[in-house]
């Protein structure tokens, strides 16, 4: 096996498993095939190898390695930040050297700011605190977003903190901290991304997919000049004016571009890690636009699935009047502050195990509320059996515009 087909394996192999490993648990493709594949890699192969190292060594091997994947997973520390560094930089010094003297003017400066763009958003990502909640600026992530009661509920006290948890907030067990507007933990960065650095981490992104698109042209501008110059010198008359591709076979048209990939190591096989990291970034950044345009991050997404399958189930309620219709009683602002929000709804949500109509008591419902007995359920009760997670209004969803304000803003 030639060297060329080793990386081209190689680069392969290992966007595979960064694509499985980023978007395996993503609930649109989890009962997929890449969900399955996850599923294979993760949970059936190491239970695989730890039976075999249980018969062998009686288990100190997988011990091992499950305490190094702990603190890989569960520890904040610099491992994944230092490699996807190392990755980054290593192709920008690999690639621009070797290609910068066969580049115009143009794409000299281009080439160049594409290259320190992405090390800007990474830095600000990485370095980002300011969503971090704190007793001194609990009172202002209070103030910032409503609780939507179906999502979110008020009065709920984070047990590490101490402290009622702001609407959309989350506690982080690696970062040790409530996080405001929390998306998801990102190894790649060692940070949480919320409300703070959100916006830096969607400019990592974007600039870190351009600049791999950006890669792969260069790439193949610079090997079609080669093979263009190769064709040119060969004594074939009219023909060497013509596309270096003409006339060729398909067997010969790769064979040419193995051969230029083989002639510039450092360009090719960069290139081809671009062009085949490429789609992942896309589809990373495409998804997080996709979640901002329906008003969503990544931790209410997967809260949002867990309310469509007991939908499917036939275990949720709706009534169009909020708990507080019900009782007569006024929110307590200190658990509750008024926020000044664009929208609202009077909807109220209840998940109830038994899968019947919510009535006194109601002690399997999940929000553990008790509302007053409804008379005849059959007649005057308010609640109804949803159908469709299209039926419930998501209170954060301004619009995409408003979205991308709310997004955007730092």
């Amino acid at each position: 096996m030639g060297p060329l087909k080793i990386i081209v394996i190689g680069v392969l192999i290992i966007s595979t498993i960064t694509f499985v490993a980023l978007f395996g648990r993503l609930p649109a493709l989890r009962k997929g095939p890449v969900g399955l594949l996850h599923r294979l890699i993760w949970n059936n192969l190491p239970v695989a190898l730890y039976r075999l190292d249980n018969f062998v060594t009686g288990g100190q091997i997988t011990s091992s390695i499950r305490r190094f994947g702990y603190y890989l997973m569960n520890e904040n520390h610099p491992l994944i930040l230092i490699f996807f560094l190392l990755l980054l930089l290593g192709s920008q010094l690999l690639f621009v050297p070797s290609s910068f003297a066969r580049l115009p003017a143009f794409h000299r400066v281009l080439v160049v700011t594409l290259c320190i763009i992405p090390h800007i958003f990474i830095y600000k990502t990485v370095t980002s605190t300011a969503s971090y909640i704190t007793s001194a600026n609990h009172s202002y992530w209070m103030q910032q977003y409503p609780y939507d009661y179906v999502l979110f509920q008020p009065g709920k006290i984070c047990p590490t903190c101490q402290f009622p948890k702001p609407a959309r907030s989350k506690h982080c067990s690696i970062c040790k901290a409530c996080i405001a507007k929390h998306d998801h933990h990102c190894i790649w960065v060692m940070n949480c991304l919320g409300k703070a650095n959100y916006a830096y981490f969607i400019g990592m992104l974007f600039s870190i997919a351009i600049l791999l698109s950006y890669g792969g042209y260069l790439t193949h501008m610079i090997l079609t000049e080669t093979l263009q110059r190769r064709a040119d010198q060969r004594p074939q008359g009219i023909q060497s004016k013509l596309h270096w591709s003409f006339g060729k076979s398909w067997s010969q048209y790769f064979e040419s571009w193995a051969w230029a990939l083989s002639r510039d190591v450092s360009i090719g096989g960069v290139g081809m890690l671009a062009v085949m990291t490429a789609p992942l970034a896309w589809g990373l950044f495409l998804y997080h636009i996709h979640l901002i345009r329906v008003g969503m991050t990544t931790n209410e997404r997967s809260k949002w699935e867990d309310w469509r399958d007991d939908i499917a189930d036939g275990l949720v309620f709706k009534s169009e009047r909020r708990l507080d219709d019900h009782i007569n009683r006024q929110p307590d602002l200190g658990i509750e502050p008024l926020v000044e929000w664009p929208i609202s709804t009077s909807q109220w949500l209840v998940r109830c195990e038994d899968g019947q109509p919510p009535d006194i008591p109601l002690a399997s419902c999940e929000n553990g509320a008790r509302l007053p007995s409804a008379g005849n359920p059959s007649h005057s009760s308010p609640w109804k059996r949803l159908q469709d997670l299209h039926d419930v209004d998501n209170l954060y969803n301004l619009g995409f515009w408003d979205n991308i304000a709310d997004a955007m803003t730092v």
